[in-house]
């Protein structure tokens, strides 16, 4: 995924009531596409890098905020709505273990009227598999975490994917890792108890889990590679 035009980089002031991050740049603005709590980025954020939509944009804002810079200059993808860009990608480019041949990929597919799924796709066993792709920017360490807040709706997509595989079906819960500093990824249990029981429970049903770890540049993100998933 390119950006397409070059970022500019603001030095990070704050972010306040979610939607807005603060530059010290002409005292601007930038939306911000992540409501998630941002644990572990906004407390040591240097700098924001944002895309700048021009004077005569229809946007409520002009600027929109695209990468947080850590100190030792690690980026951190902040448009939640990249995650599944991403994911689409990596799974035609056949970058998601266990699913290098698959066919008929579609986007934002109603499950049930109360759940919508990110991508549905065949393969050559299996005429649909379900997807649900989840963005990650928290890290202790070296480790990439999932949830950083207590997630009801991840936890609910988490079981019926689970109820998917116990009636027959295939699932596959992929998380895109927004950074490129972590060389395994984890539930956060400690954050979200509930959330990390689903997830080994979906597990031991037979829902494939997968973890992607993004290169990320001022220019672009790409799937970089597979972290192992210790659950």
């Amino acid at each position: 995924m390119n950006f397409e035009q070059p970022l500019t980089r603001w030095k990070f002031l704050k972010r306040e009531k979610r939607f807005f991050i603060y530059g010290t740049a002409e005292g601007q603005v930038a939306h911000c596409a992540n409501t998630g709590s941002m644990k572990g980025l906004l407390d040591r954020a240097t700098h924001v890098h944002v895309r700048d939509y021009g004077e005569n944009t229809t946007r409520s804002l002009r600027y929109g905020a695209e990468l947080l810079e850590l100190p030792g200059g690690t980026l951190v993808s902040i448009n939640t709505a990249h995650a599944n860009t991403l994911a689409g990608e990596a799974l035609a480019a056949g970058l998601v273990p266990n699913f290098s041949q698959i066919t008929a990929l579609k986007k934002e597919v109603k499950y049930s009227d109360a759940t919508r799924f990110d991508w549905t796709f065949a393969t050559p066993t299996q005429p649909q598999v379900w997807c649900e792709v989840k963005n990650v920017t928290l890290a202790e360490g070296h480790t990439a975490l999932f949830p950083d807040a207590k997630t009801e709706r991840g936890t609910k997509h988490l079981h019926t994917l689970t109820e998917i595989v116990q009636n027959g079906g295939a699932a596959l819960q992929l998380y895109v890792v927004a950074r490129a500093d972590c060389t395994e990824f984890r539930p956060a249990a400690a954050i979200d108890p509930a959330y990390a029981a689903a997830l080994q429970q979906a597990v031991a049903a037979g829902v494939q889990v997968a973890a992607l770890e993004c290169e990320i540049t001022p220019q672009h993100i790409t799937i970089c590679k597979t972290l192992p998933v210790m659950v």
